[in-house]
């Protein structure tokens, strides 16, 4: 059996696989309805793929001592997708993972103030690497995109605060737990904007919001357990190979360009998360 951060690394990136999928079914639901009810159903059927783990786990399993912890951890990612969701419609799919995966820089500062997590030189020289190649993949253009990248920057720091928060829990909280806490709050809090801004809807959104909530469900499982084999700030970078996989997608839906800016800096990134996992220079 590989070691903790190496089975850390690979539950992150099939789960950055997933998020990337989440990120395409919600651009292309974005024409369909609205973005209160994307949350809402989207927190929804995740809730309800999560039930076989829930009935399992029985009320013992989902008593926790950490309700304040799992409430703030709720909110942060609540906002955060909220904030998201509209940057989705708007920008390319692999820009605006991008610019929402500024999160794995912002990470260390928040793991180093408030979880006393040491950060490696190495490391350093790793977020600066991360930070040259975000630059050129985002490199804005039109008079909007600044304002879609900015609310994207703020959903990336909130997103790094949850990351943090899914570490300090996952001290005495199993990840499935940690992930029900999260879709409940989500769910329940956000059907009340969605009740005041509904539509209706055509029936074909219903299979793709179901199996965006069973790879919500999944993914969320995947990088809870990530972050309880390892520290973000040895895997955090890896959350980037959502832009790899996103840059696919909307090649192939959207005819969205591969443009150099964005193998130039997913390259960057790249060897940045090699630095950060294996603590080497170079490969």
């Amino acid at each position: 059996m590989g070691s903790p951060v190496v089975i850390g690394a690979l539950c992150l990136i099939i789960a950055e696989a997933l998020f990337a999928g989440i990120g395409a079914l919600v651009k292309h639901l974005s024409g369909e309805m609205n973005q209160f009810q994307l949350v809402f159903f989207r927190n929804l059927f995740a809730l309800l793929a999560l039930m076989p783990w829930i009935l399992r786990m029985g009320r013992v399993g989902l008593k926790t001592e950490y309700l304040g912890l799992h409430l703030l951890r709720s909110t942060s990612g609540l906002i955060a997708m909220y904030c998201f969701f509209y940057v989705l419609a708007h920008i390319p799919l692999a820009q605006a993972m991008m610019a929402l995966l500024v999160a794995p820089f912002i990470v260390p500062i928040i793991a180093r103030v408030w979880l006393k997590e040491h950060i490696s030189h190495k490391s350093l020289m790793a977020i600066g690497l991360g930070f040259i190649g975000a630059a050129f993949i985002l490199r804005p253009e039109g008079e909007n995109m600044n304002l879609f990248i900015l609310l994207a920057l703020i959903c990336a720091t909130l997103v790094a605060f949850t990351k943090c928060t899914i570490r300090k829990l996952s001290g005495s909280e199993p990840p499935a737990r940690i992930v029900f806490y999260f879709t409940v709050l989500a769910t329940v809090v956000s059907l009340i904007p969605m009740l005041f801004n509904w539509e209706s809807l055509p029936n074909v959104v219903w299979k793709w919001l179901g199996l965006m909530g069973v790879m919500a469900a999944a993914g969320q499982l995947l990088m809870t357990k990530a972050f309880q084999l390892a520290s973000p700030v040895r895997i955090g970078l890896l959350t980037y190979s959502s832009v790899f996989f996103a840059a696919i997608l909307g090649y192939v839906f959207w005819q969205e360009p591969v443009t150099a800016g964005l193998i130039g800096g997913t390259l960057l990134i790249v060897w940045a998360a090699n630095m950060t996992l294996r603590q080497r220079w170079l490969w």
